[in-house]
């Protein structure tokens, strides 16, 4: 049994309450690693490795392995740094933009001359309508 299980069946313990539970608290409360690990082996047949994970992760707050292999872990930091990297409305923060495009700077400027304001502006926002 992996520690992903012990940590499934620990959970389901939590919310019972259970007094398996409630002694687990007492060991992780003092501290007693062993105690702790040798209840959870005993209670759930898994090995010393397994019990041992949830036992730092119970004590001491350390964090649990990863179940990602490398490739998913490649593809969510890409996917990641693709939603930092797109441009967000600095009133809103939609990413719901268009680009203003050059026909539409040039048709502004030619209606309204030096008053157009769209010359000066990259972006806008399909949400709130600013542009900037």
């Amino acid at each position: 049994m992996n520690f992903e299980n012990v940590m499934k069946l620990i959970q389901d313990e939590a919310i019972s309450q259970t007094p398996f539970y409630m002694e687990l608290n007492v060991f992780a409360e003092s501290k007693d690693k062993l105690g702790f690990i040798n209840k959870l082996v005993d209670k759930f047949n898994c090995d010393f490795d397994s019990a041992s994970i949830v036992c730092n992760y119970f004590i001491d707050g350390t964090p649990l392995p990863s179940t990602l292999s490398p490739a998913e872990i490649a593809h969510n930091r890409q996917e990641a740094q693709d939603l930092l990297n797109k441009p967000k409305c600095p009133t809103c923060n939609s990413t719901n933009l268009k680009k203003i495009s050059a026909t539409s700077k040039v048709v502004n400027t030619a209606v309204f001359g030096l008053f157009g304001t769209k010359r000066f502006k990259q972006f806008h926002c399909n949400n709130c309508g600013y542009e900037w």
